[in-house]
């Protein structure tokens, strides 16, 4: 972790400062590194060593690691225990720079030290921290492991391509290898799409657009620094006689990987490359540049793992298949990285690892270097102490990588900061006061409390101290609050307070004055001793108040000028720099405000710390002599210490040197000296002030002696070497080589101490030793070892003999490759040098050589001490063909050598000839490859049938005509071997071939014969197959578009010319879809298909929109496929009135009496055509209800209108419908809206009466038209005595009754006696006052007569509810008030009840609908007030009537009921309806009266309806939608059956009017059973059923509105007689399945299935069609007969060929006996309309003439079949 600072912004405590307030900020800056200096850098790895070493027996291992830091770290290298490695001289050398070499593991072995593998590691420290490297496994292998080999997997040709591989040990791993060409390293990696070269994971080479020059050049790969062999490119491809695959390539994320297609002989072809999903489904490759066939990943991440498969063509399936592995290396992550924590706080680390190649992990933590014992990915620390920080690493390794990762503990320790302090304070004596402290900081600060700068005094009667933690305002949670409470007693307590705050960080302090008012007085000042030039700040412990200045007096009684005179610095004496001359007596007087004095004398001393001379060592000191060093002190106070250190300890008695020290001076005695007394030597004084030290290096000169050194040494060529030599003498000796080839003549050794080196040459490393990576011959003779030191110097002499193991060469030329015509003579010749003694003998097939015949094996000596060894044969033959290996052998080793002979002979007739695919234009012809003679091409003939030919049944023999080959007729191909194509799926070891140009469903003969350089084979056998069928090549004609009704097209058509069928005709597809009015549009816009029959001429599509215009195209289809489209033909649809409303109705006021009105149109399929115009519907809501609802209407042609002359403020229910020339639409829902605000009407009556002589009381009813929402009334009131203007009373509350009605009230009092009053009133809204009422006059008297101000009028009540009419009465004296109903006297029984003012009315009925008056008379006058009540019941609920039925809707009509007397009008319809099934729920449907239509319906369901207009609901009504169940077909004439074959024609099930159908199928008869799901619309083709035997099928249909079930019978025809159809992809059933229909079968009785037998039998013998015909009687009648023997399966075309083909087919196992049979199933479903494209009738009958010319026309059809049974004639149209 390098240094670096954390910045924290603090804000810090408020704090009053006498007036003013100071907010500060401060900056606090924590240093990371906290131990060390600030210029400590903590080691970090530059070169990391890998995480595994390979350590063969005869050769060295080194790794490399290297690290900075400040200071330069030390490197060392430990074991997995910590245990620091050290130097063996010879096996193992540690180096100071970082390296280790390990020497030959069998020499280490031979010296006891062992050779077992281990776990190392680089650990690099220094005083900053330690850190580890990742393990590194120093794995033990054989020598055998570092030998790799080039190998060729593809020929090499000119402008062609070639695919190397470094075929290495799979110890090594994921290796780094580079390829060599004639020495000079190839590019590696994907450079671009323009690179030739190409290297990939796994040791792989692609090179492309090959040169000459690259073909005649030699390649080998370098794998850890060792290379392969030479290897120079064949180009004769029949060398390849074996196919080459590679099953897996392991790669790392990030590598180029190249998947080379090894095919044989592929030129020419096209390459095509697929991968492998997770569910098991192959997919396009997608990634990746494909590059001759090879297919390059330039950059691999671990989702490219998978299988990947190449073939040949674009449509055959994948031949060869190539796993590829990708590992992401071992990555470690710990978090969070740094980890802050406080002392004393605890925290988590967490080790997250990714990647590596799976197995057993093993994680481990460590701590500064030290393991921990914590094996768990998460690692807890705390309680946190200092040592606790450092680094924390976390290390992970597997058997084959390893890594580390690590996180640095700061101590995130804060010094305290003070967040609340306390002010000066005056107070005096008897009182007590409180000062506060708070503080923060990590760990949490202890607060201590001084006076003066002195401990408080133990006075618990004084001081009392409580601390705490808590939170404060704008502070960190934690804070110290220490609180001092002082209880004054005396002036004595008053002076300087301090708080200090202080934790291991440092310490911050306040201090504030508390003054007592009281006399002066100065506390003890003891003496000061402080150090020279040092400053002293002295502060006079003062107390006492008021205070007029505190001085300062030297002794001479001169007064020391303050600088400041702050409250905070009064009494302080500040001396800077202090000398000798400073020392003396200092007097503080304090002088207060009443005159006194007080006066304190304090003495200052100044001390010196030591200072001592400089010293050093003579330069010249030998061994044996004698020195010494004096450390002279300068100045300083005594006493003085003097110690002595050597290299900063304290020095040995070992080194016997004398020490003698004296007041003023140390001396340091040092004789017969040797080389252990070399060193830096210190000298420290001390005192009580302080400490120096000076020191000085010793350098004792020794002559050079040896350490280690090597002697003579033998060693195998090849192996790895350490030749020690190591000196010791001060200063350190120089190492130096020489080399002599006979002792006498000498030349230094030049070899570099570089970390690599060549494995031919050697390198000196940093310790002297040589070593020697790969000995060689070269490396033999004497070598010298000089240690020099200045003029002295040391040799040693020793011999290295190098052994040399066997090295074979070839003899004669030529490479590995050798070939031979049989018959003549072969030759094979190795030639081999080494040491003596060498043993040479041959293999075949790794068999001891044995020659038959005329064979033998010469060894014989050549020049130079070569042996040569050569194999002759005489008459090559067939058994001499193979692998001949030449092996050599002495003491130090082996080697060998490989032939591979090859006998050439006329080539066999190819074997296992078989068309293994067959398309509808092309074929594929597979062979298996003779391993005998070798083939250079192939000759291949084939030619189409003639129509004669072509009629022939299979397994009918070739007439003679196919044994001429020489016709212009027959097709002659010359295949060489780049032209075959290698079949994966075929096995090894076969060949194959495309045929293309071939015509589909055209039956073919082909055959095969084989050639060489020898001559050729015989053709083989005539071989026949028929081809494909292919989707139709050309398009319906006279396709025409007429339109029949607003949603329907009909569309009619003439089928394809009859030579663009290319099989047999399925049926049709028809496919519509709507065109823009600006154009006609594209066909490949999305759209709707629908299905005809094969003989359909027609169809009508519906379910269209109206007024709308479609496109419409017709296509053929047959097994193949669909064929090309018709040209589009363009028709609209006709209009129909449009189903939906407009849309987004808004409405916006614009004004008092209009609204504007906006909106949309329909939706465009909602509109049914052109919209003509649009009808507005606006109703007021807020109408009289007691009269019926005034619907207005208005035509609008536009999308937006204003309705105006509306009433002021009145809500207003606004629809719109659309109308279009074929009818009008649906009406919108209601929308409310509400016009503005208006000045209101004049109030509607008014009254005043008299109460008193003093007093009126006035009355008034409210706006007729309030035209808004009142907001008050004005009062107006005038003396009519005088001429004063009126006076105007606000009044903003009204009540109002039960009944609605609404009365305002008003008293008028302090009016004058006997005057004349006249008022009126007006009426105010939002907008402002209205006019004025009827003016009304009124004179105030003491005799006023009786009088009501309450007004009549027509109050409405609902049934069952409750009225109030309140009268309310004035008059002097107070009048009596009596009731009258209908004119005759009112008595207060139920339900009638006076309530104070109010005649109360509960409980209402129709029949309290009266007039009814208030009276009130007094002698002076009467009055009276009538109501006319009116009960009302609840609206009557609207009647419903079912108008009409659909699939999904119902359309009703609402017939609103005839008004009844007594009910209420009624203002809104809803309708209420749900499912009649007990899940069923309620919905609500807003309505208007006429029809409306429930949408969104279940089809075939029953529903429970019922309408209500406000009041109770009405009646139910059951309803239902139109549509049920499927319908079955009355008989089982659905289900045709031959003898193995049973044939089902789905399409007359009927769907009952609800839509799509679903069949399940169960079948049981002839011990087999078995259920499956299977389509509607089309044929379904079950097979591998038992001829003659009886079958029952259950079927079982459904849809939406429910499902039928019915139970069929059918017999299959004697074996004698019928057809069987083929099966192309049949699939198992499951165990399952077979076990449901063989309980089926079990449930049937053996009595029920007899007599079924016989009622079936009598049945199919009555009806005329029942006999089955045999072949003697018809002849050929379109029997269709199997082949002799079983043809192989052959697979669907590719995906982009198909589409949904019409026909389904599942088969029973041919095998089956008594058992359970295995049924397979395919289906294929047939999209058709309901009733437009339904099959052909099958005719009733026909001759047998009539049904012969019907098979001729049909003779080569595959999915089609005729037969006539019995010469009734049946058509199989949809199989």
């Amino acid at each position: 972790m390098t240094e670096r600072d954390i910045v924290i912004y603090v804000k810090s405590h408020l704090r009053r400062d006498r007036t003013k307030l100071v907010i500060s900020w401060m900056l606090i800056t924590v240093a990371v590194v906290q131990v060390t200096g600030s210029s400590d850098k903590r080691p970090h790895f530059t070169v990391e060593p890998p995480s595994r070493i390979l350590w063969p027996a005869t050769r060295g291992a080194y790794a490399i690691c290297h690290a900075t830091g400040h200071p330069p770290p030390d490197i060392h290298w430990v074991t997995a225990e910590g245990q620091i490695m050290t130097t063996i001289p010879g096996l193992r050398h540690v180096l100071s720079d970082g390296r280790l070499v390990v020497g030959a593991r069998r020499s280490l072995l031979d010296a006891g030290t062992g050779s077992s593998g281990a776990v190392l590691r680089c650990r690099a420290s220094n005083r900053a921290g330690t850190v580890l490297s990742r393990p590194v496994l120093l794995q033990p292998v054989e020598d055998n492991v570092l030998s790799h080999t080039a190998r060729q997997l593809t020929p090499a040709k000119v402008g062609g391509y070639v695919v190397l591989r470094c075929e290495m040990s799979p110890q090594i791993g994921l290796g780094e290898v580079t390829w060599l060409q004639d020495g000079l390293p190839l590019p590696s990696g994907y450079l671009g799409p323009d690179t030739r070269w190409i290297s990939g994971a796994s040791g792989l080479l692609l090179g492309t657009d090959l040169s000459q020059t690259d073909i005649q050049a030699e390649y080998s790969c370098l794998a850890l620094d060792i290379p392969s062999s030479s290897l120079r490119l064949t180009t004769d491809d029949s060398s390849w006689l074996e196919n080459i695959e590679l099953n897996s390539i392991e790669a790392r994320a990030g590598d180029a990987v190249i998947l080379p297609c090894i095919l044989r002989h592929m030129t020419g072809h096209s390459v095509t490359w697929q991968r492998q999903e997770p569910g098991g489904t192959w997919v396009s490759a997608g990634e990746g540049t494909v590059r001759s066939g090879t297919l390059v990943l330039a950059n691999v991440r671990p989702h490219h793992t998978g299988r990947y498969a190449c073939s040949v063509g674009a449509e055959s399936s994948p031949r060869v298949l190539t796993r590829l592995v990708v590992y992401e290396p071992l990555t470690v992550a710990v978090t969070p990285n740094p980890l802050m924590i406080g002392t004393g706080g605890s925290g988590h680390l967490n080790c997250s690892v990714q990647g590596g190649r799976g197995g057993g992990l093993t994680l481990s933590w460590q701590h500064e270097g030290r393991p921990l014992h914590a094996p768990q990915s998460r690692l807890t620390l705390g309680p946190i102490r200092n040592h606790h920080g450092g680094l924390y690493q976390c290390t992970v390794h597997d058997h084959s990588e390893s890594a580390v990762a690590g996180s640095e503990l700061l101590i995130a320790d804060r010094p305290p900061r003070l967040v609340a302090t306390f002010s000066e304070a005056v107070t005096r004596v008897g009182q007590n006061i409180g000062l506060r402290c708070a503080a923060t900081g990590v760990p949490s600060p202890r607060i201590y409390w001084t006076l003066d700068d002195r401990p408080l005094p133990s006075a618990p009667e004084k001081y009392s101290i409580n601390t705490r933690a808590e939170t404060l305002p704008g502070s960190e949670e934690g804070t110290i609050v220490s609180t001092l409470s002082v209880n004054i007693r005396s002036p004595e307590e008053g002076g300087r307070y301090g708080c200090n705050a202080t934790n291991s960080r440092g310490s911050q302090a306040h201090y504030a004055r508390l003054n007592v008012i009281g006399q002066p007085n100065i506390r003890y000042l003891p003496p000061i001793h402080v150090k020279a030039d040092n400053d002293v700040v002295v502060y006079c412990p003062y107390y006492g108040y008021p205070i007029k200045e505190v001085i300062w007096k030297r002794d001479d009684g001169s007064i020391i000028e303050a600088s400041t005179e702050s409250s905070d610095e009064r009494g302080m004496l500040r001396l800077a720099s202090i000398r000798s001359s400073v020392s003396g007596s200092y007097s503080c007087e304090v002088h207060a405000e009443s005159g006194e004095l007080a006066k304190r004398t304090v003495r200052i001393e100044v001390h010196k710390p030591p200072k001592i001379m400089p010293f050093q060592f003579p330069e010249e000191l030998e061994v044996g002599g004698s020195t010494q060093a004096t450390c002279s002190l300068v100045s300083g106070d005594k006493p003085i210490q003097f110690i002595w250190h050597k290299d900063n300890l304290p020095i040995p008695s070992i080194l016997k040197v004398e020490q003698k020290s004296m007041d003023f001076f140390s001396l340091l005695i040092i004789q017969d000296l040797t080389a252990a007394h070399t060193g830096e030597y210190t000298c420290k004084a001390t005192n009580d002030y302080g400490s120096v030290s000076h020191s000085a290096h010793l350098m004792v000169k020794e002559a050079p002696t040896w350490v280690w050194r090597a002697q003579n040494t033998s060693v195998s060529a090849g192996a790895a070497l350490l030749l020690p030599c190591s000196a010791k003498g001060q200063p350190s000796p120089r190492i130096s080589w020489e080399y002599s080839s006979d002792n006498e003549n000498w030349r230094h050794i030049l070899w570099s101490q570089s970390e690599t080196i060549d494995a031919s040459g050697g390198s000196i490393l940093s310790d002297g030793t040589v070593w020697l990576k790969a000995a060689t011959p070269e490396h033999e003779g004497w070598y010298r070892c000089t240690a020099r030191v200045q003029h002295s110097y040391l040799h040693h002499i020793f011999y290295l003999d190098v052994r040399e193991p066997p090295k074979l060469t070839r003899g004669g030329g030529g490479g590995e490759t050798r070939w031979v015509v049989r018959g003549s003579a072969a030759r094979l010749t190795c030639t081999v040098r080494g040491e003596p003694e060498i043993h040479i003998h041959w293999t075949h097939d790794s068999r001891p050589l044995a020659l038959h015949g005329g064979g033998a094996v010469e060894t014989r000596d050549i020049n130079n001490g070569a042996l040569t060894s050569e194999i002759t044969i005489a008459h090559a033959g067939p058994e001499h063909a193979g692998e001949y290996r030449c092996l050599a052998r002495n003491l130090y080793g082996s080697d060998e050598l490989l032939y591979r002979l090859f006998v050439k002979e006329r080539p066999n007739v190819p074997e296992e000839v078989r068309v293994s695919e067959v398309w509808s234009r092309r074929a594929r012809v597979t062979w298996r490859i003779a391993r005998g003679a070798l083939v250079s091409h192939y000759s291949l003939q084939y030619r189409a049938l003639t129509r004669e030919l072509s009629n022939v049944p299979l397994d009918a023999p070739l007439p003679a005509l196919l044994d001429t080959w020489d016709t212009p007729e027959v097709v002659n191909l010359t295949l060489a071997n780049s032209d075959l194509l290698h079949v994966a799926s075929e096995g090894p070891g076969r060949a194959g071939a495309s045929v293309s140009g071939l015509a589909p469903d055209t039956r073919y003969a082909l055959r095969l014969a084989s050639f060489n350089d020898v001559g050729g084979s015989p053709y083989t056998s005539p071989l026949h197959f028929t081809t494909r069928e292919e989707a139709p090549g050309g398009a319906p004609r006279d396709v025409s578009v007429r339109a029949l009704r607003p949603r329907e097209l009909h569309v009619s058509w003439q089928a394809p010319p009859r030579e663009t069928w290319h099989g047999t005709l399925l049926g049709y597809t028809i496919r519509w879809w709507e065109v823009s009015e600006e154009g006609k549009g594209s066909n490949e816009r999305p759209g709707s298909e629908s299905g005809a029959s094969a003989d359909a001429t027609s169809t009508t599509i519906r379910g269209l929109k109206a007024a709308t215009r479609y496109g419409v195209t017709v296509r053929a289809y047959n097994a193949a496929g669909t064929g090309p489209l018709s040209p589009p033909h363009f028709r609209h649809t006709l209009e129909s009135p449009p189903t939906g409303g407009p849309e987004g109705l808004t409405c916006t006021s614009s004004g008092p009496t209009s609204l504007r009105l906006s909106w949309h149109p329909p939706a465009l399929d909602a509109r049914g055509g052109l919209i003509t115009h649009y009808t507005l519907q606006y109703t007021r809501r807020d109408a009289d209800p007691l009269q019926p609802s005034q619907d207005a209407y208005i035509r609008v042609q536009g999308e937006e209108t204003t309705l105006s002359r509306l009433t002021s403020y009145a809500e207003y229910e606004i629809r719109v419908r659309a109308h279009n020339a074929a009818g009008d639409g649906p009406l919108t829902a209601a929308q409310v809206c509400r016009t503005d605000e208006d000045v209101p009407s004049a109030p509607g009556g008014m009254k005043l009466i008299a109460l008193s002589e003093r007093s009126l009381r006035a009355s008034w009813l409210p706006p007729p038209e309030p035209n808004g929402r009142l907001t008050h009334y004005n009062l107006y009131v005038k003396d009519l005595s005088g001429s004063q203007e009126p006076n105007v009373t606000r009044v903003n509350t009204c009540s109002e009754a039960d009944g609605g009605t609404v009365e305002c009230m008003k008293s008028l009092r302090g009016l004058r006696a006997g005057r004349t009053y006249e008022a009126w009133v007006r009426a105010s809204t939002a907008v402002g006052e209205g006019p004025p009422s009827v003016a009304v006059a009124c004179q105030t008297s003491s005799l006023a007569p009786a009088r009501i101000s309450s007004f009549g009028g027509v109050i409405v009540g609902a049934a069952g509810g409750s009225l109030s009419l309140r009268c309310v009465v004035g008059g002097a004296p107070p009048p009596a008030k009596r009731w009258l109903r209908g004119g005759n006297p009112l008595h207060p029984r139920p339900p009638f009840h006076l309530d104070g003012d109010a005649l109360l009315l509960r409980g209402l009925e129709l029949a309290h609908t009266d007039n009814y008056t208030c009276v009130v008379e007094n002698p002076h006058g009467s009055d009276s007030a009538t109501w006319r009540v009116v009960v009302l019941r609840p609206p009557s609920p609207p009647g419903l009537a079912l108008l009409e039925a659909r699939p999904r809707e119902l359309e009703l009509e609402l017939r609103p009921t005839p008004r009844t007397p007594g009910h209420a009008l009624p203002k809104t319809y809803s309708l209420h309806w749900r499912l009649t099934a007990q899940d069923g729920e309620w919905r609500t449907q807003a309505a208007n009266p006429g029809t409306v239509t429930l949408s969104g319906l279940r089809c075939g369901s029953a529903y429970r309806v019922y309408g209500s207009a406000g009041g109770p609901p009405g009646s139910e009504i059951a309803v239902r939608t139109s549509g049920g169940p499927p319908t079955a077909p009355p008989d089982s004439r659905w289900i045709q059956a031959n003898t193995t074959h049973a044939k089902f024609d789905t399409s007359v099930w009927g769907d009952g009017g609800c839509g799509p159908v679903a069949l399940k199928l169960e079948w049981a008869g002839s011990g087999a059973a078995g259920a499956r799901d299977i389509p509607v619309g089309g044929e379904v083709i079950m097979g591998g059923l038992t001829p003659g035997s009886r079958y029952r099928v259950a079927v079982r249909a459904s849809n939406e509105a429910g499902w039928t079930r019915e139970v069929y019978e059918f017999i299959t025809t004697p074996s004698e007689g019928g057809y069987a159809e083929e099966v192309d992809a049949p699939f198992p059933a499951t165990a399952g399945e077979l076990a449901l229909l063989l309980a089926l079968c079990a449930a049937l009785s053996l009595a029920a299935l007899t007599i079924l037998a016989i009622l079936l039998r009598r049945k199919r013998s009555d009806d005329a069609v029942g006999r089955v015909m045999t072949s003697a009687e018809k002849p050929g009648c379109g029997t269709y007969r199997a082949p002799p023997h079983q043809a192989p399966k052959l697979p669907p075309d590719p995906p982009d060929v198909y589409e949904i083909s019409p026909y389904a087919t599942f088969a029973g196992g041919p095998g089956a006996t008594n058992g359970s049979r295995a049924y397979t199933l395919q289906l294929r479903a047939l999209a058709r309309q309901d009733d437009d494209a339904a099959p052909p009738s099958h005719p009733p009958c026909c001759d047998e003439e009539t049904c012969v010319d019907a098979m001729d026309g049909q003779r080569r059809r595959r999915r089609r079949r005729h037969y006539c049974p019995d010469h009734g004639c049946s058509q199989d149209s949809g199989s």
